[in-house]
């Protein structure tokens, strides 16, 4: 078993090249033990952005806080605090 707690988790700056204003926090991966899935915190800021990507594994994404447009698939949808959102394997988003 393994227990923490998001404050004690290091918080780190995506630095890439098509990303702003968006740091993350890895809380469960496989240096922990888990090998089927990641369970990260991200932070993004106002204007802030991730890039699109297309991969193998799919994402499972709980909003906390705020609102933002995702793009998924063909799709474009506002989220807010309380929305939770699939998104498929190899679909872009």
């Amino acid at each position: 078993m393994y227990v923490t707690s998001v404050d004690k988790v290091r918080e780190h700056e995506m630095n890439e090249e098509d990303a702003r204003g968006v740091k993350v926090k890895y809380l469960l991966h496989e240096g922990v033990g888990a090998k089927r899935l990641q369970l990260r915190l991200f932070t993004i800021d106002v204007g802030g952005y991730t890039p699109l990507e297309r991969h193998e594994h799919e994402h499972e994404v709980f909003i906390l806080h705020g609102e933002a447009l995702i793009s998924g698939g063909e799709t474009e949808v506002i989220v807010k605090a309380g929305d939770v959102i699939f998104i498929p394997s190899n679909e872009e988003h």
